[in-house]
């Protein structure tokens, strides 16, 4: 076990460079899947508030040698994440870095967990100041989104931000009072179709019954962190879809001779897997109440035309669903 000062834990890097740490302990990232790891954003975080004891980055680690720990991020924002503490056990252990310091403005600020040789990024969202946002991975509409999977052995990534022209973070629904929702990393720019070396992303989530009489609260737990099945037929049965355009440029003469998805040719989703890792309420400059969400996943993407499959691997994406 863990015994901390100000957390639990071990040598992590990240906001940008210019951490440090020391301590005698050896320990490593444990993936979580198909991903680097299973850190997760939690608490209170927002632009002009001084962060509170929720507000904490949390991932498990494998100690190889017992011994205390010291550790702190460079400053991003305004604020860190620090922790102290001493490890009297080897094996699996979650632990926790805590937020210190006040967030200067909204948006999101990614901090990377280098821990054992292994690295993963972790997106710290602030929300407005006033809106009583949580930190979790993702961003608003005018921070980051992405999605980054490999498929068929080739890594794809595409980042919004809020200096990005030509991507925007979609989000869609679909039926009156049983309704499905989706969410992507999609193409902005006057250039149609989507040009050769581009590519785009969604997720599709559903049934959410009873939506027309549905509070912000339900709304956001239909998002809820846990695993959740891929479905044949989203507007019938509940679940996962997953849908990525390739980089071919070629769309044919029906518009989707480049898309592939969970649910097109056999539908076969044996072994696959979709987790929601975390989700975050923002609201928008409009008013309007959305979820953003973190995924990791991994599944077999069918094209809609001609049914040939691809593999995806290492899925992992932050998207927003709205509450239209």
């Amino acid at each position: 076990m863990s015994k901390d000062t100000l957390g639990s834990g071990g040598t992590v890097g990240g906001g940008g460079g210019g951490s440090t740490s020391g301590g005698t302990a050896v320990f490593k990232l444990v993936p979580a899947g198909n991903n680097c790891s299973d850190a997760v954003v939690t608490g209170l975080i927002e632009a002009g508030t001084t962060l509170a004891a929720d507000a904490l980055i949390t991932v498990t680690v494998n100690v190889t040698k017992v011994g205390d720990w010291t550790y702190s991020t460079a400053a991003a924002n305004g604020f860190s994440f620090v922790g102290a503490g001493n490890f009297t056990a080897t094996g699996s252990q979650v632990i926790t870095l805590y937020g210190v310091g006040k967030p200067t403005r909204a948006g999101v600020f990614s901090f990377t967990l280098t821990i054992g040789g292994g690295s993963c990024l972790v997106p710290v969202l602030v929300a407005t100041a006033g809106t009583g946002g949580t930190g979790g991975g993702g961003g608003n509409t005018t921070g980051d989104f992405y999605y980054k999977a490999t498929i068929d052995g080739t890594n794809y990534t595409q980042n919004i931000t809020s200096t990005t022209t030509d991507y925007e973070p979609g989000e869609s629904m679909s039926g009156s009072d049983d309704v499905y929702f989706g969410g992507g990393i999609n193409w902005s720019s006057t250039t149609a179709p989507l040009p050769a070396g581009k590519t785009e992303f969604s997720i599709g989530k559903g049934i959410m019954h009873g939506y027309l009489s549905a509070t912000t609260a339900q709304f956001k737990a239909f998002f809820a962190p846990a695993s959740y099945p891929y479905t044949a037929d989203i507007s019938t049965i509940d679940g996962i879809t997953v849908s990525w355009t390739d980089p071919s440029g070629n769309p044919g003469t029906n518009g989707n001779d480049n898309v592939w998805s969970s649910d097109a040719g056999t539908k076969d989703q044996t072994g696959s897997a979709f987790k929601i890792i975390s989700a975050t309420e923002f609201i928008d400059l409009a008013g309007s109440y959305n979820v953003i969400v973190k995924a990791q996943f991994n599944c077999n993407l069918y094209n809609e035309k001609t049914g040939a499959k691809k593999v995806l691997t290492n899925g992992e994406a932050v998207v927003v669903f709205g509450m239209f």
